[in-house]
């Protein structure tokens, strides 16, 4: 399935608030501030809506708090969003058996169109297992390079045991979070969390689809009231 489309609707809602402009950014750059400003003094440089992505994430994950099961993320990229699950297993969870298992295929992905200008994805494998290496986190976040298309049900055929509490499913394509759901919802914990990155967004609607094709009847569909992306969650 294209999800090819446009941000003709999605860009009439931004302010000025919601991320540092272009011209923000080439100045902040010419400030002369070392590498580690940008992460110990981070709230200074990101935008609001990045602050809400993590917000939204944060308040899910507290959610699930209490609930037996592992957290995983389909769609790893850079590992954002499955490092900072794991680092908060640190602070919250620092001696359960809980998790992340981020699944992502670790090569460059589809090029999608924004308007006219072309985007893709891109990270290796080695550079995200370095990252959580060199932190010591590899108790906390585990990697699987997995096609999930093809490859999560013999994924799930050799690790049938394993139960979540919460998935981030930041993918986008229709067959991905298809693939996903039929997968994941069986195994996920009562009271589980899943997360949608861009339900009811036209820059995916194939993910939209997906999610009404492949959800039970009837399911809840939640919306963040100060998210971005993610979008939605749906609790089982």
């Amino acid at each position: 399935m294209d999800d090819t489309t446009s941000w003709e609707l999605e860009e009439t809602k931004q302010t000025p608030l919601g991320m540092p402009s272009d011209g923000a950014i080439a100045h902040i750059k010419r400030m002369g501030y070392e590498p580690e400003d940008f992460y110990e003094h981070f709230p200074c440089f990101v935008g609001a809506k990045t602050i809400a992505r993590f917000q939204s994430l944060f308040e899910c994950y507290q959610r699930t708090l209490g609930l037996a099961g592992h957290i995983a993320e389909v769609g790893v990229y850079r590992g954002a969003c499955s490092l900072y699950f794991a680092k908060l297993l640190t602070i919250y969870e620092p001696h359960s058996i809980t998790q992340v298992h981020g699944f992502d295929i670790f090569e460059k992905g589809r090029v999608a169109i924004e308007g006219k200008k072309g985007f893709s994805y891109s990270e290796t494998y080695a550079r995200v297992k370095e990252l959580i290496e060199i932190q010591g986190l590899q108790r906390y976040a585990l990697l699987h390079q997995c096609n999930v298309i093809t490859e999560l049900k013999m994924f799930f055929d050799r690790h049938s045991h394993l139960r979540f509490k919460l998935v981030f499913l930041d993918a986008g394509e229709y067959d991905i979070v298809a693939a996903s759901l039929r997968e994941f919802w069986p195994r996920i914990t009562p009271g589980g969390i899943v997360i949608f990155d861009q339900y009811n967004h036209e820059v995916a609607p194939g993910e939209t689809k997906a999610i009404t094709d492949c959800l039970p009847e009837g399911t809840k569909i939640h919306t963040f009231p100060h998210g971005w992306m993610p979008t939605a969650y749906v609790v089982k």
